[in-house]
């Protein structure tokens, strides 16, 4: 299994990043002209964002992932993933960049190319 490289891997978090929030402006424009406050209405990311890299994640690949042409796999090489693993790695995202990015930064010195939501999750992300 080749891992990926960080800067494919960075190019597709920037895909799911743009697709995400096109799909939350849309959601908080519908939410804001339906009468729900700002506050309330700025919530609906969180829950989408979990949903959406819990559901593609599980599948195997988040869109921006199947544009860079890479994949998720469990560190046993299973793939597709599974839906538990997914939300692990979802929710293990937020904890990587919640230390001042340093989940994310862990990427460069480890030898099997994982961040800390790899390491929660079990998964390498690998060359498709």
């Amino acid at each position: 299994m080749e891992k990926a490289s960080i800067g494919i891997r960075f190019v597709s978090y920037v895909i799911d990043a743009i697709i995400l929030n096109l799909i939350g402006y849309a959601l908080m424009f519908i939410a804001m002209t339906s009468g729900v406050e700002y506050r309330v209405a700025s919530f609906i990311g969180l829950p989408i964002s979990i949903g959406y890299f819990t559901y593609l994640f599980g599948k195997g690949q988040s869109l921006g992932m199947k544009a860079m042409k890479i994949k998720l796999c469990g560190t046993d090489e299973t793939y597709p993933i599974g839906y538990r693993k997914g939300f692990l790695r979802a929710v293990g995202m937020i904890i990587s960049g919640l230390v001042v990015g340093m989940g994310y930064l862990w990427l460069l010195i480890d030898k099997n190319k994982q961040g800390w939501h790899d390491k929660i999750a079990g998964t390498y992300v690998v060359v498709a």
